[in-house]
């Protein structure tokens, strides 16, 4: 099973989520999109072994573009990682119908046993 995450920029907070998600998963793949566009692209192919997707939206207009991809998002269970818990950002956040919330400033360790977890329900659910 593969796992897509979207991690635009390489800062403190954003690779210390790359290191907690590969420990948290360290047999799964990771397919990392760094931009909107490169997210887009891998959700216009197909995903027959990807059940789950992180999303890091690092500001309130990524997330506006990442709830614009909603209906290429279909199956997958998605994490989504928010810059704060302003209530007006929640509340954009939840049209996504996402699984889990994180909020940049944690420590994210919450999300890594959550993605072990989902990870392990989702590949069993489907054979994987």
């Amino acid at each position: 099973m593969s796992v897509i995450l979207y991690l635009p920029k390489k800062e403190k907070s954003e690779e210390h989520l790359l290191r907690i998600i590969q420990k948290a998963i360290p047999d799964q793949v990771i397919e990392i999109c760094s931009s909107i566009r490169e997210l887009s692209d891998r959700l216009h192919q197909p995903m027959p072994d990807v059940r789950v997707a992180v999303l890091y939206a690092a500001n309130r207009a990524e997330l506006m573009e990442i709830i614009y991809l909603n209906d290429l998002l279909g199956e997958l269970k998605v994490v989504l990682v928010l810059p704060d818990s302003d209530p007006d950002v929640l509340e954009k956040a939840y049209i996504l119908c996402p699984r889990f919330i994180a909020v940049a400033e944690s420590d994210f360790v919450h999300l890594g046993s959550v993605l072990k977890k989902m990870t392990d329900l989702y590949g069993k659910a489907h054979g994987a």
